[in-house]
């Protein structure tokens, strides 16, 4: 089992829930957007630390089912502190770097920058999400609700 996957699922659970309950103090239209992402978390936080418990549950019961003798392999990860540090860092710079470079270049730098470091998923995953991402964000908050987004650099703005 997964220690880190299960708790990031119950961790997310939680901040799901916060959410949802802050949301319930905000006039109705302002709420419906904090209560659907909400309980959009919750849900795929929830399928998260399901799977995580139904992977120990049926490696659980290989173990079960083999014979004594044989020891059982568990694939092992090491941990990577140091390239998560760095990932934090990018997304502290990235909240900084949208005030001067924009929301569009600033994304799409931290996205990519974030993804090779992590090295989890291919490039076209990367590029495919980082679209995706963005462009979603764009209908979200700049159509839909009207906020004010940099989109581009200050100097093109």
């Amino acid at each position: 089992m997964n220690i880190n996957r299960l708790v990031l699922g119950l961790f997310g659970i939680g901040i799901a829930a916060v959410f949802f309950v802050n949301a319930q103090g905000y006039p109705k239209a302002a709420a419906e957007m904090p209560l659907i992402y909400s309980v959009t978390v919750a849900l795929l936080s929830a399928a998260m630390v399901c799977s995580e418990l139904l992977r120990w549950r049926a490696a659980s019961r290989q173990a079960i089912g083999e014979s004594e003798g044989e020891a059982v392999a568990e694939p092992t990860l090491r941990p990577r502190y140091g390239a998560a540090a760095v990932v934090f860092a990018l997304a502290c710079g990235y909240v900084f770097a949208i005030t001067t470079l924009g929301y569009l270049l600033s994304t799409a730098l931290f996205m990519g920058l974030a993804l090779a470091m992590i090295r989890t998923v291919s490039v076209r995953f990367a590029v495919i999400a980082t679209v995706v991402l963005v462009a979603m964000v764009c209908v979200v908050f700049v159509q839909f609700l009207g906020l004010p987004v940099p989109l581009l650099p200050l100097a093109i703005s």
